[in-house]
This record gives structure tokens, C-alpha cells and sequence, in this order.
């Protein structure tokens, strides 16, 4: 599809979700409304149960809205049009019986593509992130950062133009986590993909993305959107937290957050 400037990708139009339970009606999102445009990394932040998992998995289409509509490219998507979207889930999931090659191509096996040309495309996506040697290793024998880039390059491979990644550098430390922050805006930009990334973590949130939605506490809504653009004028995400907007965002990002008292004031003392 052509690029055009400002043009919605993925909108979020009035999306609640509620969740029936032995207890009772459970709401988990109330009236969220977002817009991603093209080329755009946009990020989601909020508390822990705010439903940021469930508003990914609704404008995934792997779950219904109770009310609302996600609209992708114009078109409302509903539960089984999941196929549209690329999908990096929080764990890498990848299968410890198949080498790295083979379960970087199992999307596309699954599409039905020729192996010849699976493994063509595989292989060139491996040398970008420096994982070529690695082709014929196991999971096993790679470190977890490593095996998040796996997941990456699957989810890349399979030619989605839009790209959800679900808090997929949660579980790395520190060092590992900036480095894959870096490694995947340099390649969300030389692919050209339109980004919506969810995370728990601001730094991580206002060091990558274009602009930054912030949920309340569940049931989820948006409090805030926040324009920040940082890593369009430094080189890494790690310059990025350097600089004074950086700590300008973080601040007024976190003080929309509805945390915990004892967090607040253990921040304000930290």
C-alpha cells in the first residue's frame, strides 16, 4: 500500500471489554481510543491490570470487544482476521526441537511457501541481526537476548507491515534489553514499519517511541498521550535517557500513572 503522510494505520475507536467470571462482570477496558499512523512508533504504558494485554489482543483479533471497533488501513477487524497484523508476544516461544532457520521459517511454512524461498528469506533477516552462525543451533544454546531476536526476525519475516509487540524485552536485564531497543528501531525504520509497542516500562516507552499513551488503572482508558520523538534526534535509546526531555517525559508520565502511594513517595525519595 502506498505511504502517505499522517495516514491511520490502526485506530482504536471506543473499545470496551468486559469479562464474565464466577464473581461476576468484570470490566477490564472502558471507551480507549488510539490512532497509529503510518511509519509511527507508538507505545502503550500503564499500571499493572489496566488491560493493556487485552486492548493488544482485541486489535490483534484474537478477542472480541464487548463494544467499540478496531479499524486497521480503514477496515474494522474482527476475531479470525489476526493474520493482518505481525505479533511478538511477551515469551519468544520458540520451539526447542527446531533449529533457529527452522523456526524462524514455520510462519511462513505454514503460509505454504517454498522451503528454498523461506530459507532465502530467513537467512537474509539472521544476517541482519547477526544471528547467521547461529542458523543450525538450537534455542537451548542461545542466551535470552538472542532468543528474543529469533522471535523478532519470525515475526519480520512474514511481511506485516504493522508490527505489535507485546513487552517482548521484559524478561531481559538491563545492557540486553537497550541493545534490542536499538537494534529493533534501526530496523523498524530501514523496513518501514509502523510499530505499536506495549510496555510497563517508561524509560523503555519514551527512550523508543514517536508518541506514548498512557492507561489508568483497570478498568484501562486513556489518560494521557504524550508527543515525544527522541529517537528521531539521537543515535540510541541510551542517548535518548540522557537528555533533559527525556527526564521532561518520564516525569509527567509517570505522575499520570495511578500507582500505589508507598511507590510514589518511595520514588520521590529514591
Amino acid at each position: 500500500m502506498k505511504s502517505t503522510p499522517n495516514r491511520a494505520r490502526v485506530e482504536v475507536r471506543g473499545v470496551s471489554k468486559w469479562f464474565e467470571t464466577e464473581d461476576g462482570q468484570v470490566q477490564a477496558l472502558h471507551d480507549v481510543n488510539l490512532t497509529v499512523l503510518d511509519h509511527e512508533f507508538t507505545c502503550i504504558v500503564g499500571p499493572s491490570g489496566c488491560g493493556k494485554s487485552t486492548l493488544f489482543n482485541i486489535i490483534a483479533g484474537l478477542v472480541e470487544p464487548s463494544r467499540g471497533q478496531i479499524l486497521v488501513d480503514g477496515v474494522p477487524i474482527k476475531v479470525g482476521m489476526a493474520g493482518r497484523l505481525g505479533y511478538m508476544q511477551q515469551k519468544d516461544l520458540l520451539i526447542p526441537w527446531r533449529t533457529i532457520l527452522r523456526n524462524v521459517t514455520i510462519g511462513l511454512e505454514i503460509q505454504g511457501r517454498p522451503e528454498g524461498e523461506s530459507r532465502e528469506v530467513a537467512m537474509r533477516y539472521l544476517k541482519m541481526f547477526g544471528l547467521a552462525k547461529h542458523a543450525d543451533s538450537f534455542p537451548a544454546s542461545l542466551s535470552g537476548g538472542m532468543k528474543q531476536r529469533v522471535a523478532l526476525i519470525r515475526t519480520l519475516v512474514m511481511g506485516q507491515d504493522i508490527i505489535l509487540m507485546d513487552e517482548p524485552f521484559q524478561s531481559l536485564d538491563y545492557p540486553t534489553r537497550v541493545a534490542l531497543e536499538a537494534e529493533l528501531l534501526e530496523m523498524v525504520q530501514e523496513l518501514n514499519r509502523t510499530v505499536l509497542f506495549v510496555t510497563h516500562d517508561i524509560e523503555e516507552a519514551v527512550s523508543i517511541a514517536d508518541k506514548v499513551y498512557v492507561l489508568s488503572k483497570g478498568p484501562g482508558t486513556v489518560r494521557d498521550l504524550r508527543t515525544i520523538r527522541l529517537n528521531m534526534k539521537r543515535e540510541s535509546p541510551i542517548d535518548a535517557r540522557k537528555s533533559p526531555e527525556f527526564h521532561e517525559h518520564y516525569a509527567a508520565i509517570w505522575n499520570q500513572l495511578e500507582v500505589v502511594t508507598n511507590i510514589r513517595r518511595e520514588s520521590q525519595h529514591a
